[in-house]
């Protein structure tokens, strides 16, 4: 019975085999015959008369067609609108709206036959409009922050992208933003996007300072192209919640307006290749990153107003040894031996007459500087390892327990205050640096390192590696007083 059993699942299965084998070659003999026709006929009159969309829910029709209709309408034969219609569906994908596009070229309808005449149906699978994300993070400063993130995709029917962000960190740094994207804006390549924002930048652990900004920004970008554009509109105040910040810090406490222009330039290596999940170039891969910001444009311009020039660029170049390193090597730690060189490099200059003059009014004035929270800092990792974040640079002692500079009638966001007996620093003062980050105009910066596995197949998995490195930097501050 047993053996009945089995034979006649042998030949089951050998049915089964035979019924699949007879499918793939009526497929392949189907897919060769319409080679064979459309060879025949690619290159007959023939033109399309009809678009019909079919899928669409919320994605507006127009949109739809556009994509086609002006490819389409000075094609003469099957060849070229095949052609064209390939561009079509690509320029479609690139909104981002679709889970799947199918593109078909038909016969005309029969109730409106137009000698070869065809008729293009896009049908298309819409996305989800409603996104939501949340997470915990921790920020190169140290400061975990809970975000949420969320908005709608596609809802009013033109591919745009609403999106609302809340961020709050255990530091008192906090940020509200709405957001609008609206990509290929005139079937460009170009995208906008603008943001509403209210954000707080927590600095008390590194400068006693805290930063309120309000306002806007409008983006441009294109992923064809390696430039974007950004402007900023920001009312920004710096205070002083500790009331222990530094003299140099307490100067620079008040509202300030920003009104700026960014250009980001950018470029890196596109000829990697993959090999044992390492990334190695031919002739090594290669980054860089140059972001220029003009401030000052708002039409009022008085003590209030931020006006600046500040650029800063980044490179990076990694490669693998060479090959012959390989064979010193352990087997589990072939290929994996890289080094890398980076540099950084940037200078912030005043757009100020008076900060430059050699001629003061008073023997005693003062010139405002650049604001701390435009400044460059340096320490931390990804700056300056072993260092703390803004642990390197230009500082300030911070006021003692106790201590008066003078008359105790001022206010406390004032330079000089009193700070009685009974007041005691936060906890994130007591526990940090005596000492205020001033930050720095003008920063330079080097690091060269080698990378490697771990011969422990464990640690490799969960991403553990070596790394060995050297870095140095320097960070300057411009004078500030009045000669």
């Amino acid at each position: 019975l047993f053996l009945t059993v089995e034979s006649q699942q042998q030949q089951q299965q050998q049915q089964n085999d035979d019924d699949d084998n007879d499918d793939n070659l009526r497929m392949r003999q189907a897919l060769l015959d319409f080679r064979n026709r459309y060879e025949q006929l690619k290159h007959n009159p023939c033109f399309v008369s009809e678009i019909v969309v079919r899928g669409n829910k919320r994605t507006r029709e127009k949109l739809i067609k556009n994509c086609f209709e002006k490819r389409v309408e000075k094609c003469g034969n099957l060849e070229e609108i095949k052609d064209e219609l390939l561009k079509g569906r690509e320029e479609l994908e690139k909104y981002n709206i679709f889970k799947g596009i199918n593109v078909t070229l038909d016969a005309g309808s029969e109730e409106n036959y137009v000698p070869n005449g065809a008729k293009i149906i896009v049908d298309v699978a819409e996305k989800d409009a409603l996104t939501l994300k949340a997470g915990t993070f921790v920020s190169q400063s140290g400061e975990g922050t809970v975000e949420i993130t969320g908005g709608l995709k596609n809802a009013v029917g033109c591919a745009e992208r609403i999106d609302f962000e809340l961020i709050r960190g255990h530091e008192k740094s906090a940020s509200y933003a709405l957001h609008w994207e609206q990509p290929r804006v005139l079937r460009s390549d170009i995208a906008t996007a603008l943001r509403i924002f209210q954000q707080h930048n927590c600095s008390v652990r590194h400068s006693s300072f805290h930063e309120t900004g309000r306002g806007l920004s409008f983006h441009l970008s294109s992923p064809e192209r390696p430039a974007t554009l950004e402007y900023n509109l920001v009312w920004r105040e710096i205070t002083d919640p500790t009331r222990f910040a530094s003299r140099a810090v307490r100067k620079m406490c008040g509202h300030s307006l920003k009104s700026s222009i960014v250009h980001t330039l950018g470029g890196e290596s596109e000829d990697d290749e993959e090999e044992e999940g390492v990334k190695i170039g031919k002739n090594g891969n290669w980054w860089w990153n140059v972001r220029t910001e003009l401030a000052g444009l708002n039409p009022i311009f008085d003590s209030t107003t931020e006006a600046f020039v500040k650029s800063e660029c980044h490179a990076k170049y990694t490669r693998a040894f060479p090959e012959r390193v390989n064979d010193f090597l352990p087997e589990k730690m072939k290929h994996s031996l890289s080094w890398q060189i980076g540099a950084r490099a940037g200078v912030m200059l005043p757009l100020r007459k008076e900060f430059y003059t050699s001629t003061p009014t008073s023997s005693s004035s003062v010139v405002r500087g650049s604001n701390i929270a435009d400044r460059f800092f340096m320490g931390g990792v990804g700056s300056l390892r072993m260092f703390e974040p803004h642990g390197a640079g230009p500082c300030d002692a911070r006021r003692e327990k106790d201590s008066t500079f003078s008359s105790p009638s001022r206010t406390p966001s004032s330079p000089g205050v009193s700070v009685s007996g009974n007041l005691t620093p936060p906890r994130s003062v007591q526990s940090s640096s005596p000492y205020d980050s001033l930050g720095g105009d003008v920063i330079v910066s080097g690091t060269a390192s080698v990378k490697m596995d771990i011969p422990v197949e464990k640690l490799r998995n969960i991403g553990v590696h070596g790394h060995v490195f050297v870095n140095a930097g320097c960070l300057i501050p411009h004078e500030q007083k009045v000669k």
